[in-house]
């Protein structure tokens, strides 16, 4: 049986991180300082931000030692989305960016799951999540952890001897669960949990009558989202929703470029030109999230 992620690391290795520079076509000057001469540099207003905003995020430090921190864990479509959300995101809007997701991420990698008409083992690129994740947490000290899963999680999974799918109270409830102890996990470290929808995909591999496997249909994107926006909804104080599927599919249905731009080349990954482009609708979101978790933290000292 062929590798369940192979082509995933094939398009990765094609992809590569392109070195891209960030335009702000339109954007009115706004100044900072060097951190290296103490001058005051005109850098324009990065789209997405106010001018007040901008200036708060000059005023704690996000352009220089104090950047508000975003880590990303998940699945390798939220790795490719990092891959172009990255690129001068401190430059442009005091975001570091801490790109931890990973290929084949199952939340469950014991089990075994039904994918493209064959029953295997659940990919292992998050075999040791529970224990990665606060790790990363620890180490890299986030104000804001994005999770971006779905993948995975919307294939058939054989859960204590019955297959399971998205939609169906029992695997709901499973990864309603998992889902809950990864935004525990963060916010016992003191970062607020940003959890992405997953975009509709459509990848090449199809049934032989040429309709999609049952696991890439749209109707297990939209119960994925619909569960991950419940979670959100239990814990509003500290879960926030970016969806990430409008962004990307904002007809609502999948869709390959925007703008001239190909951001799913494969028909699952973002392209490093897609994550640039989600950069103004991302990460102004990003750093308002950093912003409010920083004031708060202060406010208790």
């Amino acid at each position: 049986m062929r590798s369940r992620f192979g082509a995933a690391c094939v398009l990765v290795a094609s992809l590569g991180l392109l070195a891209l520079a960030p335009v702000a076509a339109g954007a009115a000057p706004a100044a900072r300082a060097d951190a290296s001469a103490g001058a005051r540099v005109a850098i324009p207003l990065p789209p997405g931000l106010s001018t007040s905003e901008h200036a708060a995020l000059q005023r704690d430090g996000a352009y220089g030692p104090h950047p508000v921190k975003l880590l990303i864990v998940g699945d390798s479509i939220a790795m490719t989305l990092g891959m172009g959300l990255s690129v001068a995101s401190q430059a442009e809007y005091g975001v570091s960016v801490a790109d931890h997701a990973a290929l084949g991420c199952d939340l469950d990698p014991q089990l075994e799951i039904f994918t493209s008409g064959t029953v295997g083992p659940a990919t292992q690129g998050c075999a040791a999540w529970q224990g990665l994740w606060p790790f990363l947490g620890a180490v890299e000290r986030p104000q804001v952890v994005a999770i971006g899963l779905g993948r995975w999680e919307v294939t058939d999974h054989l859960l204590q001897g019955q297959w399971v799918h998205i939609g169906e109270p029992v695997w709901d409830g499973h990864l309603t669960s998992e889902l809950q102890d990864a935004v525990a996990m963060f916010h016992g470290i003191g970062a607020k949990v940003v959890l992405f929808t997953m975009p509709y995909i459509d990848p090449n591999d199809r049934q032989p009558d040429g309709l999609p496997w049952s696991e890439n249909a749209p109707a297990r994107v939209q119960a994925y989202n619909a569960l991950v926006r419940r979670v959100a909804r239990a814990d509003p104080r500290e879960v926030d929703v970016i969806d990430l599927n409008r962004l990307l599919s904002p007809d609502g249905v999948f869709t390959a470029s925007l703008d001239g731009v190909d951001v799913r080349p494969d028909g699952v990954h973002i392209s490093p030109a897609g994550g640039l482009m989600l950069q103004q609708e991302i990460l102004p979101e990003v750093d308002r999230i950093g912003m409010e978790n920083e004031a708060a933290a202060r406010a208790h000292v």
